[in-house]
């Protein structure tokens, strides 16, 4: 890992984002799912166990993750090139399955798929082939977006480190999810 990680901020300044469709979108779905949802203890439980797994997913692949520094090649990066999105795909679908809403979960199913992951593919493609050339080409090709590969990529020998957590913003993404969670289970009363 880059020598420079010790002087990461656990909160930046200006973490509020400005608006854009996408969190805009995402706020929309956020509220649908809440207002239509109807989940019973066997839809949360199983609900759970995706978002719980999304989650994990993300926390692994942000301790890897350093952003326009290094192509990260190691951990989940071995096997996938895009867990953060895997991760956020999990849970949107756990939280669909959790509120047993089964035409939103079609909606997060068609929006991942259909337009998030390919814009997002197609944005970060450029862009790291521009940052990281050669190398990132020959990843490109030889290790698939969100289906997992059966042996790791040759790993680049960088280890997991929980301060990349926060230096990704990861805490706030799992803070989200936690008080997400805790509302379905005001539900379940």
């Amino acid at each position: 890992m880059s020598p420079n990680t010790n002087d990461i901020p656990i909160v930046k300044k200006n973490w509020i984002k400005k608006p854009t469709w996408r969190n805009m979108a995402l706020l929309v779905i956020v509220f649908l799912l809440y207002y239509l949802a109807n989940p019973t203890l066997l839809t949360f439980l199983i609900g759970g166990l995706l978002v719980v797994s999304g989650e994990l997913v993300r926390l692994w692949a942000a301790g890897y993750l350093m952003k326009n520094q290094e192509l990260v090649v190691a951990g989940p990066y071995a096997y996938i090139r895009d867990p953060l999105y895997l991760g956020s795909f999990l849970i949107f679908t756990g939280l669909s399955v959790a509120g047993q809403n089964w035409y939103l979960l079609l909606v997060v199913l068609l929006g991942f798929f259909g337009f998030y992951l390919p814009h997002k593919i197609k944005v970060e493609t450029t862009r790291l082939k521009g940052l990281f050339g050669e190398p990132y080409e020959d990843y490109l090709s030889r290790v698939r977006s969100i289906i997992p590969r059966l042996t790791p990529y040759p790993n680049s020998g960088d280890e997991w480190e929980f301060k990349q957590i926060f230096h990704n913003s990861e805490h706030a993404t799992g803070l989200v999810v936690v008080l997400a969670w805790l509302i379905f289970a005001l539900y379940l009363r």
